[in-house]
């Protein structure tokens, strides 16, 4: 590319970033397992040019979310009657193998918008106005130091499983 747009790039990069604070948030609802209705029922916005990711819950999660629900409701009653309540929360904490499918299809996610992050920061970089500017191109380095720390951390997570 010639020219080299601030405002696109710019752009793209906070929708990138919005998507990813989304993303990180609901990952850690899920891994906690209190994942909101509400949450459900949103979609990621952005337009398809800034994102591949996008996408909405689909109905069969929030089904399965509350079968999840039951299993655990049903559980801690099984615990309270056997006498194992002190260990309840240990054994809220191991995550069924749906969960861990969902954690692993969101990580999925994750990574490509910091791949994106990463496009758009290096755009960024190669803007006339950022290349003058020391500031700036500090800031966004530092952003982009941030995000290959990411990327390289999703791809341990991901050759480990």
């Amino acid at each position: 590319m010639v020219g080299h747009n601030y405002t696109q790039a710019m752009q793209e990069y906070m929708d990138l970033k919005c998507i990813r604070d989304e993303l990180s948030d609901h990952i850690d609802m899920i891994r906690s397992g209190s994942l909101s209705a509400t949450f459900s029922n949103s979609s990621y916005t952005t337009s398809p040019a800034t994102s591949p990711t996008r996408s909405a819950a689909s109905p069969s999660s929030s089904r399965r979310h509350s079968r999840s629900g039951e299993r655990r409701h049903h559980s801690k009653a099984h615990a309270r009657c056997s006498g194992w309540d002190d260990n309840l929360e240990t054994l809220d904490t191991i995550p069924d193998e749906e969960t861990m499918e969902e954690i692993s299809v969101e990580e999925r996610r994750l990574f490509d918008v910091d791949e994106g992050i990463k496009r758009a920061l290096t755009e960024l970089l190669n803007c006339e106005s950022v290349r003058s500017n020391q500031s700036m191109r500090l800031w966004i380095q530092s952003r982009l130091m941030e995000t290959e720390k990411e990327l390289r951390s999703g791809r341990r997570r991901r050759s480990s499983e």
